[in-house]
C-alpha cells in the first residue's frame, strides 16, 4: 500500500472519533424536543439546558483523565477506550426509563466525547508529516461535522419510526458507527512520538518509514529524540513563564470556538427555527440541510488550511460570523424572525465557522505545544473549551426565554472580540514540523512552543 494511502486510512480511523463527538453531542437536538414533553420526562426551560449540557460535565471529565492515561497507556488504547464507551453510553440512553437513567448515561457518553475530542487531533497531528498535518487534522474536524450532519439528517429520518419511543432510535442508532470504531482502532498503529517516549525505536521507526519513506523517517525520527531528550515533561512546565503564555493561548482559542455561539446552533437549532415559524416537522429538516453546510465548508477548509494558513482562515471566518450574529439578533429583536431569513442567516454563520474555527481551532490546540508537554497541555485546552460549551448550552434556554433576540447580541459581541484576538495575537505556522515548531519557540531560551500561533512579544 502507498504510504500517502495508508496514512489517511490512519487518519480516518482516527477521525471516527471525531465523528462520534460530532454525532452524540448533536443528537441531542432532535431528542430534546420529544423528551420534554409533559408526557415523557416534562422538562423545563433550566432542565432542558441541564438534559443538553449534562454531557459536557462527562467532556470535561474525559479530557482531563485522557492526557495522563494517554501519555501512559498511548493514544490508541484509550482511543479503544473511548470507543467501548461510546457504545455502552448510547445503549444505555436509549434504553434508559426513567430521567436520572437517562443523565447518568448522557454524562458517561461525555467521558468519550471528552476523550476523543482531545486525542483525535493528537493521533492525527502525531502521526502526520508537516506537508499534510493541518489538512489531516482539519479529517477530524470534518468528520465532526459529518456526524453532526448525520445526526441530525438520521433524527429527521426517525421521526415517526418508534411512535412515542422514536427519540430513543434516534440516539440508539449511535451504537453502530461505535462497535466499527472500536474494531477499525484495532489494525492502526500507534502514535510514532508516543513510541518514541516509551524507548520503543524500533516501532517508531516502522511507522515513521511506512508513512514518510526511509529519509524523512530518519530526519523526522532524529528531530523527536532531540526534543525528548531536551526534557521530559511535567505538568508544573506548563505554568512556567514561557509555556504559560502559550497555554493562555491554547485556552483562548478553545473558548473563543465556543462562547461565539456555535453550540447554542447545533443544539438548539430546531428550537430556533420553530420560533421562527417552521413546523417541527420542518425544523428537523433544516438541521439536516443546516448540518450540510457546516461539514461542506469544512472540508473546503481542509483544502486550504496548508495553503492559505491558519491566521486568514480565522479571520475571514470570524468577519463571518460576527455578520451573521448581528443580522440573527437584528431579525429576531424587530420581531421579523420568520421564514428562510433566519435559516440563510445561521446558514451564513455556519459557513463562516466551518471554515475557520472549527477546524482550525483544533489544528491550532494540536500542535502549538512541545512534544513533552502535548497531552498536559492540550487535556487542559479542551477542558477549557468543554467548560465554555457547558455555559453556553446550559444558558441559552432561559437567555432566550428572558433576552429572547438580544440573546444573539451576546454571541454576536464575542465573534467580534475573537476577531480582535486573532488580528492582534496569532501567527502564522503552516508548513513545518512539530519539532521545528517547539524550536522556534524555545530558541530564544524560554519554554515556549513552535512557530504556530502564539502572543506576540
Amino acid at each position: 500500500m502507498k504510504p500517502i494511502l495508508y496514512l489517511i486510512l490512519v487518519c480516518l480511523v482516527g477521525s471516527a472519533g471525531g465523528f462520534l463527538f460530532g454525532f452524540d453531542t448533536s443528537v441531542i437536538s432532535g431528542v430534546i424536543g420529544y423528551i420534554s414533553d409533559p408526557k415523557l420526562f416534562n422538562l423545563s426551560a433550566e432542565l432542558q439546558g441541564w438534559t443538553v449540557s449534562c454531557i459536557i460535565v462527562g467532556c470535561m471529565i474525559g479530557c482531563v483523565f485522557a492526557g495522563p492515561l494517554s501519555s501512559r497507556f498511548g493514544r490508541k488504547n484509550i482511543l479503544i477506550l473511548s470507543a467501548v464507551i461510546f457504545l455502552v453510553s448510547s445503549l444505555g440512553c436509549a434504553l434508559a426509563h426513567d430521567y436520572s437513567t437517562f443523565i447518568v448515561y448522557r454524562i458517561v457518553a461525555g467521558l468519550a466525547v471528552g476523550t476523543a475530542s482531545m486525542l483525535a487531533p493528537i493521533y492525527i497531528a502525531e502521526i502526520s508529516p508537516p506537508q499534510h498535518r493541518g489538512k489531516l487534522v482539519s479529517l477530524n474536524l470534518f468528520a465532526i461535522f459529518l456526524g453532526q450532519f448525520l445526526s441530525f439528517f438520521s433524527n429527521f429520518l426517525l421521526r415517526d419510526f418508534g411512535g412515542d419511543n422514536n427519540w430513543r432510535w434516534m440516539i440508539g442508532v449511535m451504537a453502530v458507527p461505535s462497535f466499527f470504531f472500536f474494531v477499525f482502532l484495532l489494525f492502526v498503529p500507534e502514535s510514532p512520538r508516543w513510541l518514541a517516549e516509551k524507548n520503543q525505536n524500533d516501532e517508531a521507526m516502522k511507522i515513521l518509514t511506512r508513512i514518510n519513506g526511509v529519509a524523512e523517517a530518519n530526519r523526522e525520527f532524529a528531530e523527536i529524540q532531540v526534543t525528548i531528550n531536551a526534557s521530559r515533561g511535567r505538568l508544573g512546565e506548563l505554568f512556567q513563564s514561557g509555556m504559560r503564555r502559550i497555554l493562555i493561548i491554547g485556552m483562548l482559542l478553545a473558548i473563543f470556538q465556543q462562547i461565539t455561539g456555535i453550540n447554542v446552533v447545533m443544539y438548539y437549532a430546531p428550537n430556533i427555527f420553530e420560533s421562527a415559524g417552521f413546523p417541527k416537522d420542518s425544523a428537523l429538516l433544516q438541521t439536516a440541510i443546516m448540518g450540510m453546510v457546516n461539514l461542506t465548508f469544512a472540508g473546503i477548509s481542509m483544502c486550504f488550511v496548508d495553503k492559505m494558513g491558519r491566521k486568514p482562515l480565522m479571520l475571514i471566518g470570524s468577519i463571518g460570523m460576527s455578520i451573521a450574529m448581528a443580522l440573527l439578533a437584528l431579525v429576531f429583536i424587530t420581531g421579523h424572525a420568520k421564514g428562510y431569513f433566519v435559516l440563510a442567516c445561521i446558514m451564513l454563520y455556519l459557513a463562516s465557522f466551518g471554515f475557520s474555527l472549527g477546524p482550525v481551532v483544533f489544528v491550532l490546540i494540536s500542535e502549538i505545544f512541545p512534544n513533552r508537554l502535548r497531552s498536559f497541555a492540550v487535556a487542559i485546552s479542551t477542558f477549557t473549551l468543554w467548560a465554555a460549551d457547558f455555559v453556553v448550552s446550559y444558558t441559552f434556554p432561559p437567555l432566550l426565554q428572558h433576552l429572547h433576540g438580544y440573546s444573539f447580541v451576546v454571541y454576536g459581541a464575542m465573534c467580534v472580540l475573537c476577531l480582535l484576538f486573532c488580528w492582534t495575537y496569532l501567527e502564522e505556522t503552516k508548513g513545518k514540523t512539530l519539532e521545528e515548531i517547539e524550536m522556534d519557540f524555545t530558541k530564544s531560551g524560554a519554554p515556549q512552543p513552535a512557530g504556530t500561533t502564539a502572543l506576540k512579544a
